[in-house]
């Protein structure tokens, strides 16, 4: 069984799909009223003033997995093509 916090970070996570994927305008007021209504609804031990550090944390995870993932699918694309992608657009990164 998912904790409160586990469930708040699926329904998070779900609803950032979900508004991507929609298009929807006004996404941040949507968004904060999902989140409200979800940890009424299915969270309630989580506390209202835990949530935006919580929300931070996911944010900065997926950050950081977007870059993971963009590695993998480089190197994905190389294991089927023998092709390497070029990401150096020059010599910046070595000064």
């Amino acid at each position: 069984m998912l904790t409160d916090r586990e469930k708040l970070i699926l329904h998070f996570v779900a609803i950032l799909t979900i508004i991507r994927v929609s298009g929807v305008k006004d996404k941040e007021t949507i968004l904060n009223k999902m989140i409200d209504d979800i940890r009424r609804e299915r969270c309630r031990s989580v506390a209202m003033e835990d949530i935006p550090d919580i929300l931070e944390e996911v944010d900065e995870e997926m950050q950081s997995a977007q870059l993971m993932f963009k590695e993998l699918m480089e190197d994905t694309v190389w294991s089927m093509t023998g092709k390497r992608p070029n990401t150096r657009k020059g010599w910046e990164d070595l000064k």
